[in-house]
């Protein structure tokens, strides 16, 4: 069997990539006679960690049909169509050279692989992690209902991280069978106890962005600090970008410069995050909470928002708390509220509820018994 999957990133921070790179190992081991291949938009971190577990690699930029609303335009239009002509064709020159029983986009954000497998007469399956209109940081260029049409032809199957993203997509792709629910897995090592001596920490990791919500934390913690002092904040996956600068600029101004680090993007987040005796979650939307089950993994209580990819894994006063995101005040009493508990017992209600749940082996076993039934 061989196997070509579409990336549309390069690095591996955000939750798609990781979800991509869990897949390929755990197919990979599962599976170790079939082949992988995958085109990267370009050379970093995401194909230096999957290189063990590929046969073969291109790297094609993929033109988007996603993009930030600001950008949104006919300027952007123009340019999308003149720039897939030229990465349909070297699509299509790779999929000749590797010949793929199977071509997978790993994205709702460009469709190059996909017009390029259908050019080829390639069986193409479409692993979707994004709902623009509800996460609202990316827009379609064109029509979303003719844009969503396409997806539906152009694919075999269409793949979905969780249960109401699936729901969602119903809609839109009515006939029965067609949406399979996959839930990724979250591969994470033992959890490590916090050093003895250090302050209360609640650790939050994420790409710095404004729908992850790095700044709510920030407005929050300026009340934790005054009932409870000694309460750290690590925000993981810094980065340059001006939001990043503003957030580092309100740690200044609110005087919190003794209650908050910054850790830049790092390949092992993890290190940092099982050092936090909890776990924060401030995004807007998420199709499937990785970040939630990566901190349960890790031992830690999360404190989410109380939005359906929170409720779908956190039990309210069991393994973590819930909040309302539009209210920094009450993530500040959540906080409050979690520094009262037995962490203890939270922390121990945390690995219980995701023991043998979210495993590379059930993940990849999972999806290829969907792209491949006969010999999954």
């Amino acid at each position: 069997m061989k196997i070509l999957f579409f990336s549309h990133g390069k690095r591996a921070n955000g939750g798609a990539e990781r979800c991509l790179l869990d897949l390929i190992k755990g197919i990979k081991q599962a599976h170790e006679s079939w082949e992988i291949y995958v085109v990267f938009p370009g050379q970093d971190e995401l194909w230096e960690m999957s290189r063990p577990y590929l046969s073969g690699y291109a790297f094609i930029r993929q033109p988007w049909w996603l993009v930030r609303p600001k950008k949104n335009g006919w300027r952007k239009r123009l340019l999308f169509n003149i720039q897939k002509r030229n990465a349909i064709r070297q699509t299509r020159n790779y999929l000749r050279t590797v010949a793929p029983d199977i071509a997978i986009t790993n994205t709702l954000a460009t469709p190059i692989g996909a017009w390029a497998a259908r050019e080829e007469n390639i069986t193409h399956y479409w692993f979707i992690h994004e709902i623009p209109p509800l996460a609202r940081n990316l827009v379609y260029l064109f029509n979303e209902g003719k844009s969503l049409k396409q997806v539906g032809a152009l694919s075999q199957k269409i793949i979905v991280p969780s249960d109401f993203v699936g729901e969602y997509y119903k809609a839109h792709f009515p006939e029965a069978g067609k949406i399979e629910v996959v839930y990724q897995s979250v591969d994470i090592v033992p959890p490590a106890r916090p050093r003895v001596d250090q302050p209360f920490t609640i650790g939050m990791l994420a790409n710095f962005e404004p729908n992850k919500g790095q700044h709510i934390a920030i407005e929050a913690f300026r009340e934790v600090v005054k009932e409870y002092p000694d309460t750290h904040l690590l925000l993981i996956g810094g980065n340059h970008s001006r939001y990043a600068q503003e957030i580092k600029e309100s740690v200044i101004a609110y005087k919190l410069e003794s209650n908050v680090s910054i850790v830049e993007h790092t390949i092992h987040p993890h290190d940092y995050l099982i050092q936090a005796d909890a776990a924060l979650v401030c995004s807007g939307f998420e199709c499937f909470g990785r970040v939630i089950v990566e901190g349960l993994k890790c031992g830690l209580p999360v404190v989410v928002p109380d939005k359906p990819f929170g409720r779908e894994l956190i039990r309210e006063g069991y393994n973590g708390f819930l909040y309302n995101r539009d209210d920094a005040h009450d993530l500040a009493r959540k906080i409050i509220l979690l520094r009262r508990q037995d962490l203890s017992t939270l922390k121990q209600n945390a690995l219980d509820s995701v023991e043998n749940r979210f495993s590379v082996h059930s993940f990849a076993q999972d999806f290829t018994a969907i792209i491949n039934p006969a010999k999954s």
